[in-house]
Parts: structure tokens; sequence; C-alpha cells
């Protein structure tokens, strides 16, 4: 990304799929669209908007160490090869689904306070599924 100049905003998406570091990116202030950043693996040096209208795919990402996700996501949020939750602070509001498909455990999970789509655990073991039905009732049915 270095060198790559963006708009302070952009009405619609903004696709870096092929982007594998965040070192020197300067996202704009606004994006209306989804943002991808589908093959960072690391945060560092990543700061998001505080609000996308879209989708937010960061499926590659290995690790919630230094990421500070927006307030609000109006789609999806793509949060695919996380491991763990440690450090992950989701955002209070997901337009769309929140797919966390790699989690082994829901320690220190704490979910948002809205979810418009699905929750994507397939890889947390029925016990600490059923804990979070029990914790967060509002989303019990959308998680599996």
């Amino acid at each position: 990304a270095e060198g790559l100049k963006l708009p302070d905003s952009i009405g619609g998406g903004l696709n870096l799929n092929k982007l594998t570091s965040a070192e020197g990116l300067k996202l704009p202030d606004s994006i209306g669209g989804g943002l991808n950043l589908n093959s960072l693996t690391s945060a560092e040096g990543l700061k998001l908007p505080d609000s996308i209208g879209g989708g937010l795919n960061l499926n590659k990402l290995t690790s919630a160490e230094g990421l500070k996700l927006p307030d609000s996501i109006g789609g999806g949020l793509y949060l695919s090869s996380l491991t763990s939750a440690e450090g992950l602070k989701l955002p209070d509001s997901i337009g769309g689904g929140l797919y966390l498909s790699s989690l082994t455990s829901a320690e220190g999970l704490k979910l948002p306070d809205s979810i418009g789509g699905g929750l994507n655990l397939y890889n947390l073991n029925s016990d600490e599924k059923q804990k979070l039905r029990e914790s967060y009732p509002r989303l019990a049915s959308k998680i599996n």
C-alpha cells in the first residue's frame, strides 16, 4: 500500500483483497459499501473507519491482536481464520452475519448487541455453543 492515496470518503465498496500488509495504508474515514481486506493475516498498522456501510472481510486474519473494529458494520463481518477470541472487541452492531468459524474456544468472546444475520461458530463444541445461547438469549437462534 506504500504510496497509495485513497480519498477521505468512498460512497461504495473498497476491494483490497490482494493486500497482504496494512503497513502504510491510510483507509478512508468513511466507506459506504463493503471493505475487502481478505488477504491480511495481521492487523498490525491497520486503522479501520469508525463505520462501514457494507460488510468487512478479514477472513485470513489469524489474530485479533491490535485490531480495532468499527463501532458499526452494515453488512457481515468475516473473521473466519481467528482461532481465539483473545483481544477481540466486536462492534456493537453488525447488520449481516458474523463468521467466526475457526474459533476453538468461546473464552473471552463478548457478542454484539445486534447481529442481523447468522452467527457461524462451526468449530465450537456443542457445550460451548449452549453456554453462549444461555448467555445471549436474544442471539440463541442465530448460533450455529
